[in-house]
């Protein structure tokens, strides 16, 4: 078990003002079998009552309401956790087996599965899930900016290159292939300064946590803030909003210590 620091800050300015703007967040961690939530504040400017939900992926949702215009929306999250992944997570759900939008594969990516299968001669998901990974690392590349929150499987493989929602992405795309349950897993991780995204499969009795970008098992050092099918279920920050803005800046800082 690791009792962990956490934060994560985000501010999003606008080119012009907007009003009537409807938002919700998910950046409140989950509380569950191997990760218990000790104390949190979460911050938001300009300054708006919100209200709390839980969404069908067992997510923390914070919704709220902006009526008058404004240029910027700010949120932060200051907390502590205890995280132990020895405790195995069995929230099983069979929607985790079927493709979604962002991990559909199109003819290149499933003849890769099909090239590439029968390399791995057990039936055990621990093990395949592990020859998946390895074989990612060693066909796609890490690099940031060619990619963003849209880039499907399909097209971030079709690039061999992306950054580690689209190595997660990719990964579940093949899992679900092989037919095998994987989620996609949005959080902190004490490797990057950044949101991190990994992979979670389900392995016949319960969930297990792989880091496809590097390659490795997750551990301790991994605080999950969302799940889902792919990242539009996991995304931090969705919005509606009135105005005449054409662009947003997003700027991102996270520390898990």
């Amino acid at each position: 078990m690791r009792n962990v620091n956490f934060s994560f800050t985000t501010k999003i300015t606008f080119d012009d003002y907007v009003h009537d703007h409807s938002f919700a967040l998910r950046i409140i961690p989950p509380e569950t079998e191997n990760q218990h939530i000790v104390s949190y504040d979460v911050k938001i400017s300009p300054f708006v009552s919100t209200q709390q939900t839980t969404d069908a992926f067992g997510n923390n949702v914070t919704a709220g309401y902006l009526r008058n215009e404004h240029r910027f929306l700010d949120f932060e999250i200051r907390g502590r956790a205890e995280v132990n992944s020895e405790i195995k997570r069995t929230d099983y759900m069979p929607c985790y087996l079927y493709k979604s939008e962002l991990t559909a594969p199109d003819e290149e990516l499933a003849a890769f599965y099909a090239e590439n299968r029968d390399r791995c001669s057990s039936t055990d998901p621990d093990t395949r899930a592990e020859f998946f990974s390895g074989l990612l690392s060693e066909t796609m590349t890490y690099q940031k900016g060619v990619t963003d929150t849209d880039t499907t499987a399909a097209a971030a493989f079709k690039r061999r290159s992306g950054v580690c929602q689209d190595f997660s992405h990719v990964l579940i795309s093949l899992l679900r292939m092989d037919g095998i349950a994987a989620r996609y897993i949005a959080g902190l991780a004490f490797c990057d300064g950044e949101t991190h995204a990994w992979v979670e499969y389900w392995n016949g009795s319960c969930w297990n946590g792989i880091d496809p970008a590097n390659n490795c098992r997750t551990d301790d050092g991994y605080l999950v803030v969302s799940q889902g099918r792919d990242f539009r279920d996991c995304a931090v920050d969705r919005g509606v909003m009135f105005g005449g803005y054409s662009r947003q800046l997003h700027l991102v800082r996270t520390e898990l210590k």
